[in-house]
């Protein structure tokens, strides 16, 4: 399944591509996300947590940076997880390119080809709700990765620690939920926010 998105970074280009690229500091920013190992400068071992209803499903997994293009400020993922319980796994292919769209303004535009198996699989019937429950994750990482830049350390302490909360299924279900029915009845696109 095909899944397109993207955020804006309040960083000029060069500076957000070197933010980006600083694995150590923009994993935390993810919501449920914990950095458990840098086996080397491009292969990190990780968690990445997300409750789905009653359902809390965790993922261990390897992400390897390939083909990093500083001149086109692009990069290519390659991830793959194990859901811990045993409920079956996934696999991504995420291509990052990184542009200007006005001063001082950075829009990282994000695809990926994302594969779930196993029982885990069942979770992921609708594809454009988990593009949907897709984005809004990346809207939080944004919006905690904002904060990391420009917040106080108040700020950067209480966005840290919200994220490591992880998701909350519900939260994310009831959004993209809504934004299905909205498109289904012609209400038009909402907003990335809502």
């Amino acid at each position: 399944m095909k899944i397109e998105n993207g955020f804006d970074v309040p960083l000029p280009p060069a500076e957000a591509w070197r933010v980006l690229l600083d694995i150590e500091r923009v994993a935390p920013c993810l919501p449920g996300a914990e950095l458990l190992e840098t086996v080397d400068p491009t292969t990190y071992k990780g968690r990445v947590s997300v409750r789905l209803g009653p359902v809390a499903v965790s993922f261990l997994g390897t992400a390897k940076l390939e083909e990093i293009d500083e001149a086109k400020r692009s990069v290519r993922v390659r991830a793959s997880g194990t859901e811990q319980k045993g409920r079956g796994g996934a696999q991504a292919v995420v291509f990052f390119s990184l542009a200007e769209t006005r001063p001082r303004t950075s829009h990282v535009h994000i695809v990926t080809d994302l594969t779930l198996n196993g029982a885990v699989a069942q979770y992921g019937r609708g594809a454009a709700m988990i593009a949907d429950m897709a984005q809004q994750m990346v809207n939080r990482f944004a919006e905690t990765l904002k904060v990391q830049i420009e917040g106080s350390e108040a700020e950067r302490a209480a966005a840290a620690a919200e994220a490591r909360k992880g998701v909350s299924g519900f939260g994310l279900f009831f959004g993209a939920l809504w934004r299905a029915i909205r498109r289904f009845f012609g209400a038009g696109p909402a907003r990335a926010g809502e």
